[in-house]
């Protein structure tokens, strides 16, 4: 039975979630927000190179920048599940900015320029990053979780829609502003995309996240507790405790999704991130120029895929995950026959063209299935701190898949690193193919029962 409450996250005169005014206001602002810091670590990233001469620097400052990152996420997550989460986006889109205007103040007053200073910002950018991704994830679903699942898979496509192409677009015109107007107009426009966000998301009307079950629960094992008497606020550690007790005990099969797309995307993300450069520059020997139409037709694939996906949502279920899975798989080998055949190098290179457009698409839906998946199934007062979990466990999978593909191409043929790859694929999928044909099997009846009572509407899963 669907909850009598009416959901205040949603406007009573939208006919959709999807073209509510609360969740065009949050994908008009995360575009922008991604746009603005897409721009910054072009920007930073040419700035060092052109400064230092090492292409190296920056990479490695943005590995080390990782680390917090990681180690913050899941209190991110824990204040995502408590504060509203208006006031969080609107707050550290803000003090993005202001960091932003105080390291331009920095390098304006003669100091000039500073790795020493770039490395702060880009750390300190990375710690408000570990508060905000889990924030944005938990309040999507806060926007869609009552309109049902195939509502949140639509709604998680038109957010990898703007994805695309916010982080597309830099690309393109990023090297045109840096070569015309230098490191001073990049910076004001990643000054002015942050405030410009934090400004949206103003308008944002979020309800504060729901207390979470143990709470509840606590409160319900004595009826003559009085009610205008809070229950104790838990410690973080405890919040993040009560979310692993619940991937553990209540729905263990969405650890086991989260611990098998980290894997999956160990092999994706490592592949993509290495190979392409390594194959198109190094092993086919392309000047820059040809690469970068090579990747920028990756990139509209990527944009491609992100539409495919919105237009197939309602069909997208999580039983079809092994499927999209299966599909990376496959696109893996023509650039197995790029490498296995005489072709030359024009040959080649659109093979692995073609190669790495099929990834990304086949990507786009292992994403749009799993994510609102996971967001479907966790308690909202719980969002965050899951959320939190899935972006950790991503991020780990990045730079260990980067450092092992790029040690691969160091030493094996590629031949034999795409085999390698697909197989390794393909072989995890079918060993967990039974998990995606019965992902509900194991969830905890009494936990579903209250959840679906407070959390989802009659045609969510």
């Amino acid at each position: 039975m669907a909850s009598s409450h009416p959901n205040p996250n949603l406007s009573p005169a939208s006919h959709s979630p999807l073209t509510s005014r609360n969740f065009i206001l949050l994908v008009a602002g995360q575009g922008l927000s991604l746009f603005a810091n897409t721009m910054l670590r072009f920007a930073m990233s040419m700035w060092v190179l052109d400064e230092t001469g090492s292409a190296s620097a920056f990479a490695s400052m943005l590995a080390i920048a990782v680390v917090p990152t990681i180690l913050l996420s899941p209190f991110g997550g824990v204040l995502a599940d408590r504060i509203n989460r208006r006031t969080i986006m609107v707050s550290l889109d803000a003090l993005s900015g202001t960091f932003i205007v105080l390291a331009a103040i920095w390098f304006a007053a003669g100091n000039g320029f500073s790795m020493s200073t770039v490395s702060a910002l880009m750390v300190s950018l990375s710690v408000l990053s570990a508060f905000e991704t889990p924030t944005v994830q938990a309040a999507l679903p806060q926007l869609l979780r009552d309109s049902g699942e195939t509502a949140m898979r639509r709604g998680m496509a038109i957010v990898n829609q703007v994805q695309q192409l916010t982080s597309l677009l830099p690309s393109f015109a990023g090297g045109v502003l840096y070569a015309a107007f230098g490191i001073r107009m990049m910076l004001i426009i990643s000054i002015t995309g942050f405030y410009a966000t934090a400004v949206l998301e103003c308008f944002l009307r979020l309800a504060p996240p729901r207390r979470a079950d143990h709470d509840s629960a606590a409160t319900a094992t004595n009826e003559d507790t009085p009610k205008d008497i809070p229950t104790a606020m838990p410690t973080p550690i405890e919040d993040i405790k009560e979310a692993l007790r619940f991937l553990t005990r209540k729905q263990p099969n969405i650890l086991k999704l989260m611990l098998f797309a980290t894997v999956v995307n160990f092999f994706v993300n490592g592949n993509s991130s290495v190979g392409f450069t390594y194959m198109v520059r190094a092993t086919l020997g392309f000047n820059a120029t040809i690469y970068g139409i090579s990747e920028g037709i990756v990139g509209i694939a990527g944009v491609a895929g992100a539409f495919i996906t919105g237009a197939l949502a309602s069909k997208l279920i999580i039983e079809r995950f092994p499927v999209a899975c299966y599909a990376i798989a496959v696109c893996v080998l023509p650039c197995a026959v790029a490498f296995a055949a005489p072709f030359n190098g024009w040959t080649r290179l659109a093979l692995i063209v073609a190669s790495f457009c099929g990834m990304i698409i086949a990507a786009s839906f292992t994403t749009i299935i799993a994510i609102p998946a996971i967001q479907m199934r966790t308690p909202e007062a719980l969002t965050g701190k899951v959320m939190a979990m899935v972006s950790s466990l991503s991020i780990c999978a990045m730079p260990l898949g980067q450092m092992a593909y790029g040690w691969a191409y160091d030493h094996v043929p590629p031949l034999w690193i795409a085999l390698v790859t697909a197989a390794a694929i393909a072989a995890l999928t079918l060993c967990a193919r039974s998990l995606f044909a019965h992902f509900d099997a194991e969830t905890d009846p009494h936990h579903t029962a209250r959840g679906n009572s407070h959390h989802q509407s009659p045609g969510a899963p």
